[in-house]
This record gives structure tokens, sequence and C-alpha cells, in this order.
């Protein structure tokens, strides 16, 4: 591991960059009463290709700007976001981590239990929680969607970002060109 390691912080400006174009897409479809939630595609390469610590570190450093941004409990996506963080290294050995069919797959696992998980916490304060269950499900069909779509992108920018740096994303060594 080299002395400054920038793993942490290249991944955490490719989530930043994908927040605000997510950020810029919910302002314009919001006059279409549309809102796009892919927070389970900023803990994916974190979890899948990063050691534990810069992981964390990116995921932890995600989960706050999500609750700084979003009308949610603060600590909220932090914890569901280490969740998913801590449940993806549980299991990592065993998953196909390369190529970005597999990231999709767990983008599109780990949002739908994010959207779900924060549905359940949020649905209550809507002042009509029966009817607001419809616009989720739509607000959920076009996020899934979403993702699907910039996933690939996503996942080979972040990948693109560590080859540009020549640095191996899960040791930390430099690669030789």
């Amino acid at each position: 591991m080299r002395k400054q390691d920038p793993r942490w912080l290249l991944v955490f400006a490719a989530n930043l960059l994908l927040w605000w174009l997510v950020g810029l897409a919910n302002d314009y479809l919001s006059r279409y009463s549309l809102h796009l939630y892919v927070g389970g595609l900023f803990v994916v390469y974190s979890s899948l290709q990063l050691d534990r610590k810069h992981g964390l570190i990116a995921v932890a450093l995600t989960g706050l700007l999500f609750d700084a941004a979003e009308p949610v409990p603060f600590g909220t996506s932090l914890f569901l976001f280490g969740l998913i963080h801590a449940t993806l290294l549980y299991g990592r050995r065993q998953f196909p981590r390369e190529g970005s069919v597999f990231g999709i797959v767990i983008a599109q696992l780990a949002n739908l239990f994010l959207f779900i998980a924060l549905s359940f916490l949020l649905v209550g304060a809507n002042p009509n929680p029966a009817g607001a269950w419809l616009r989720l499900f739509v607000d959920l069909l076009a996020s899934q969607l979403v993702i699907l779509l910039i996933a690939p992108w996503f996942l080979t920018l972040q990948a693109r970002l560590m080859d540009l740096a020549r640095i191996h994303p899960e040791t930390g060594r430099p690669v030789v060109v």
C-alpha cells in the first residue's frame, strides 16, 4: 500500500459526479412527478473491488453525502450503505467480480433493498400513505431501468479512474504499464 493512497478519493469523486448527474435528472423529471433513486449503484464498486478500509471510507462518505442532501434522518443512508457494503464484503470471495454483468445485478438488488427500506421509513410522513405506494412503485421502476442503463458506464468509469491513476483497486500497489 502506498503512503498516500487515493483509491477512496477516486471512487468518492466518481460517486459525487454521479450524484450530481442524477440530481440534474431529478430536477428535470420533477415536472413529471418522477424521482430517480440509484443509491445501490454507489456501493457496488467500493464493495467488490476495493479493500475493506478504502471501500468503507468511500461508502461512508457517500452515505454522509446522501444523508446531507436527502430528506432522511441523519445517519440512515450511512447505515444502509454500510450494511450493504458489509454484506458484499462478507461474500465477495464467492462472487465473480470481473466484468460488469454481476455488478449490474448487485446494483439492481442493492437499489431495490435501499428503495424499499427508505420507503417504509418515510411513507408514514406522507399525508396519503396509501396513495404514495403507486408513485413509489413508478419511481422504483424508473430507477431500476436507469441503473440498468448507466451501471456499465459508471462501473467502467470507476475502473478507468484506477487505470489512469495506475493503482490496483484491491491492493493499492502501482500497476506497471
